[in-house]
């Protein structure tokens, strides 16, 4: 017998004398607690990580973010692991029958929100509604639908004439009533789903359209939640899928991002060979149509610190969802930094494709030389696998970008920088018509998820976090400014309103949810009305501000506990990514995002205005 298989056969046999629950607490004492329980890590906790699914967790060690860290470990130890953190949790999820609608027919007819942007252009601008001035001060709960075995609503939800179709991380997709919250079908796509869901048409009808963490692109039947195809829609086995699908004709338009930068943090790591992009596929089939490398292959770039081999160049994450630009038969995209050596013109910077090749026709490069992983430290000492010192600065356009008409008829692509910074250059040649800084910017500051166009004016939330650093100055706020020029009409700074807060990245205290929560800024992108614009807080606070002049007209607590719906406890926590949408006389807000310390949750709430 060979002396491996003796070494495993021998661990096997010492963790079933111990208890499998006993060598999972083993594990995480000797693989996981000296960056998992250290505040200045910036890491989930483990309280937080007992919210999440076996399917994301095991993902997450296997083949998501934490994979090279996890390499050591055997497939005893990570079962081990993922029983300690979530046990019982592997006895799955269904939804009771009492749960399921009586009449679960379908209405594809109507869309109010058809993905992360609501529209192809990602305008983040509500069409149908009757959420006005004048009742939005009586918008109450509807309902609540509490999501199973998750700590972040992060996915996006579609909404059609009479039907919301979400998912979560840990793989369970629903389409819901719009209008009482239960139950029309549910899957289990047993992979964790971060993206955004859209709606797309496949073989001439509706179709719902998703990536897992892994890439693999999903296209369900949104009567049955039945599969129409999966395709794998990444670059390489470092991908990632965050961003949510667009569809340009015939083709769906795949944002593709890279494990690496996370990967990064272990020293044994060879950093970094993999690179974002886009992969278009065809609509009906899956068939994949062309592909857009961020940065040529990696080559070898000398060795660490501590000897490990580099790579680069590498990084340049697609993060978020495409524009589409019918018209002229392109894709815009926003891209993040570099992760390793050499930095390249692509990094941090707005790009044209073109819709039937994916060959780049222009690049807007916002910040030269960005080069950053998370082995860099802001706050102390970098890893080895950081390249360079400083770090950074990690300026990403991490949000979706947005396809806009000016008053005089030009058309431009406006987007929201890291830095703080508002662009918008011009769709034909990709020059910078303005430029506006609406916060002071980090790498978790400045315009996180998007940003909203509509009427002509642009609303922008600005994240800039309560660093403890003298002369950092955040503006945390939603700021409106001119389309045409960039110039600021007004702006709404939010305050923590409380004493007393506890460190930004340190342990939440006794409770995930305290009374005075670190983090307060405006990070998920906002949905604007032509009276109204709702953007929700890293707090949970979910604001109603008049278009007009900023006033806000309705404010909501929604990091709290909520009955629910279903048979899931609900409860909610900080409002990032996704952001509230506004369909008919309803307001859909996901409360919960606990992946930089902030406050978990997993509630997806309605609230609805009184007729007229």
């Amino acid at each position: 017998m060979a002396a491996q298989e003796k070494a495993r056969l021998a661990k096997a046999e010492a963790a079933a004398e111990a208890g499998f629950a006993s060598h999972g607490a083993m594990v995480w004492d000797q693989a996981c607690a000296a960056c998992h329980e250290v505040p200045e890590m910036r890491l989930l906790t483990r309280a937080q990580m007992q919210a999440m699914s076996p399917v994301q967790l095991r993902f997450t060690m296997t083949d998501g973010k934490m994979k090279p860290q996890s390499a050591h470990l055997d497939d005893m130890d990570i079962e081990a692991l993922v029983d300690f953190l979530a046990p019982g949790g592997e006895a799955g999820f269904a939804v009771s029958e009492t749960e399921y609608c009586a009449d679960r027919s379908i209405d594809l007819a109507t869309v109010h929100v058809g993905g992360f942007g609501i529209d192809r252009a990602n305008s983040r601008r509500a069409q149908q509604t009757t959420v006005t001035r004048a009742n939005v001060a009586n918008a109450e709960v509807a309902w609540v639908f509490g999501m199973p075995s998750t700590s972040e609503m992060r996915s996006v939800p579609v909404v059609t004439g009479d039907t919301i179709f979400a998912a979560v991380q840990a793989g369970h997709v629903f389409a819901l009533d719009k209008d009482t919250g239960c139950v029309k079908w549910h899957r289990d796509l047993a992979a964790p789903v971060r993206s955004a869901l859209s709606l797309v048409t496949v073989r001439g009808a509706p179709a719902l359209a998703m990536q897992d963490a892994g890439s693999q692109v999903h296209v369900l039947d949104p009567a049955t939640g039945e599969t129409l195809w999966d395709a794998f829609g990444g670059l390489s086995t470092m991908s990632m899928g965050t961003g949510g699908l667009n569809q340009l004709g015939d083709k769906i338009i795949v944002p593709v991002s890279s494990t690496d930068v996370g990967a990064a943090m272990d020293p044994n790591h060879e950093c970094c060979r993999g690179h974002g992009g886009v992969v278009a596929l065809d609509a009906d089939t899956g068939e994949r149509r062309w592909e857009w490398h961020a940065t040529e292959e990696a080559t070898p770039q000398g060795v660490s610190s501590v000897g490990t081999q580099l790579w680069g160049p590498s990084g340049v994450p697609v993060w978020a969802t495409p524009a589409v630009d019918e018209k002229r038969n392109r894709v815009y995209i926003g891209t993040g930094e570099n992760t390793s050596l050499p930095t390249t013109k692509t990094s941090d910077a707005l790009i044209a494709l073109d819709g039937d090749t994916g060959e780049a026709i222009w690049i807007y490069q916002a910040t030269e030389h960005d080069a950053f992983n998370m082995a860099c430290s802001y706050f102390g000492e970098s890893g080895p696998n950081c390249p360079r010192n400083p770090p950074g600065p990690d300026l990403d356009f991490g949000g979706s970008v947005t396809l806009a008409t000016m008053s005089d008829g030009r058309d431009v692509l406006v987007a929201g920088q890291k830095s703080g910074d508002v662009h918008a250059v011009d769709v034909e040649s990709g020059e910078l018509l303005w430029k506006q800084k609406v916060g002071r910017g980090s790498a978790l500051g400045g315009i996180h998820w998007g940003i909203s166009v509509a009427d002509g004016r642009v609303y922008a939330p600005n994240a800039d976090p309560p660093f403890p650093i003298p002369g950092f100055d955040p503006t945390p706020g939603l700021f409106t400014l001119a389309l045409d020029t960039g110039e600021p009409i007004w702006e709404h700074r939010v305050e923590r309103g409380c004493d007393n807060p506890p460190n930004p990245f340190g342990p939440p205290g006794d409770s995930p949810w305290p009374d005075c929560s670190a983090q307060f800024a405006l990070s998920a992108a906002p949905t604007s009305t032509a009276e109204l614009v709702f953007a929700g807080a890293l707090d949970g606070k979910l604001r109603a501000f008049d278009a007009a002049n900023g006033e806000v007209l309705w404010e909501t607590e929604t990091a709290r506990a909520f009955d629910s719906v279903n048979s899931v406890a609900a409860h909610g926590g900080a409002i990032d990514n996704s952001g509230p949408l506004v369909a008919g006389d309803m307001i859909f807000v996901p409360s919960g995002y606990s992946l930089f310390r902030q406050m978990p949750g997993n509630a997806l709430i309605a609230y609805r205005v009184p007729a007229e």
